[in-house]
């Protein structure tokens, strides 16, 4: 069966650098996007976020770009839009958890579709439970 996830900006940065301490764990997570095995919805800030960290971590515009074509042409990735009606159940969510206005973005996401979320960000992970 195919997990379906929403994946925090955390993980996906985490599984392009090799420096980051949690590289292994987000690289397989990851992978098993890219081999079918689980399957992303995500908003479209977390492609925002990835790509500026990129950049402002690598000083490299060449590889954030490059990132961002692989992000958006990837067969097991989709990115949802953030209209009138998920924003105001956004706001709601931060409102009601404390979570930060992009976090309840993700979370709101994860709630929608009805997917597992995934992130490193712990006190994330621990607000969204009170909605999720």
């Amino acid at each position: 069966m195919v997990r379906k996830l929403t994946v925090d900006s955390s993980v996906i940065f985490s599984s392009l650098l090799q420096n980051e301490t949690r590289h292994k764990e987000a690289l397989t997570i990851w992978e098993n996007i890219l081999k079918g095995k689980s399957f992303a919805i995500m908003p479209l800030s977390v492609l925002v976020e990835v790509v500026a960290a990129i950049r402002r971590r690598t000083g490299s515009e060449e590889l954030a770009l490059a990132i961002k074509k692989e992000l958006v042409s990837t067969d097991n990735v989709k990115f949802v839009i953030l209209d009138d009606t998920a924003a105001i159940e956004a706001a709601d969510i931060a409102a009601k958890t404390g979570l930060r206005g992009m976090d309840a973005i993700v979370v709101q996401v994860a709630k929608e579709f009805e997917t597992e979320l995934i992130s490193f960000d712990e006190e994330m992970i621990r607000k969204a439970k009170a909605v999720l």
